[in-house]
């Protein structure tokens, strides 16, 4: 099934935007909007749907990443796209941000654990296997939030560990683990296309109204404003 198909991602401060014909070409946005996503997301969609030479009007689906990740970012993404499919009247569908990146991963990967920094000593973490080299990656659980250390004591030797994580410094990386280059670790236009395609031929379509970021925890400045919870 052919579709022309926009994807955006905002998990991270270098956003990924892709666009996909129906003929099979793919155009990735050449802008540098390192967290500047408020004001370049929307010029980049633009610049994508002049270079293919398509009228927003023809697009039959976006598809946005909806982290976990940087909740500023997750937030201008998912509200650009929900506003184009509202204007348009096209397709929705929401993605895993870790699921994307761990399409980074070499196909000989046979674990595979993706990483995101959740801040105080956290990870947001999702781990995928697969049975021999060049079969693909089964999701093992859902992306949770995970202690670091915890996490690190756990990771078996020889997994191929990626993700935004690694470009701090802030954690113990395991023993015996395969880290991903530097450009790997973070959302790519190939991942992100290929996972939004592989949604849009098996159906998936989301409520625009209903749909939000997967953020699994408040925010800093969420705890602080509440407080501490006190028990009477």
């Amino acid at each position: 099934m052919s579709a022309r198909l926009l994807a955006i991602d905002t998990s991270t401060t270098r956003p990924a935007v892709v666009l996909a014909l129906e003929d099979g070409r793919v155009f990735e946005s050449q802008r540098a909007t390192d967290g500047r996503h408020g004001t370049e997301l929307m010029p980049a969609v633009r610049d994508l749907l002049r270079l293919a030479s398509i009228s927003p009007r023809d697009l039959d689906a976006i598809a946005v990443g909806l982290g976990p990740g940087s909740y500023t970012g997750l937030r201008i993404g998912l509200i650009a796209a929900k506003t184009l499919t509202y204007a348009l009247g096209c397709r929705l569908i929401g993605l895993d941000s870790l699921e994307i990146v761990a399409r980074n991963a070499p196909r000989q990967a046979l674990r595979v654990s993706v990483v995101a920094d959740a801040q105080r000593g956290d990870l947001f973490v999702a781990d995928f296997d697969r049975n021999d080299a060049d079969s693909p990656l089964v999701r093992r659980g859902i992306t949770r939030l995970e202690n670091a250390r915890d996490w690190s004591s756990r990771v078996a030797e020889g997994t191929f560990v990626l993700g935004p994580a690694l470009l701090r410094s802030t954690f113990e990386v395991p023993l015996g683990a395969i880290l991903a280059t530097e450009n790997d670790r973070l959302p790519l236009p190939s991942g992100l296309i290929s996972s939004a395609m592989e949604a849009y031929r098996s159906g998936r379509s989301d409520d625009p109204w209903t749909l939000e970021p997967v953020y699994l925890r408040r925010s800093a400045a969420e705890d602080k404003r509440d407080g501490p919870i006190v028990s009477a």
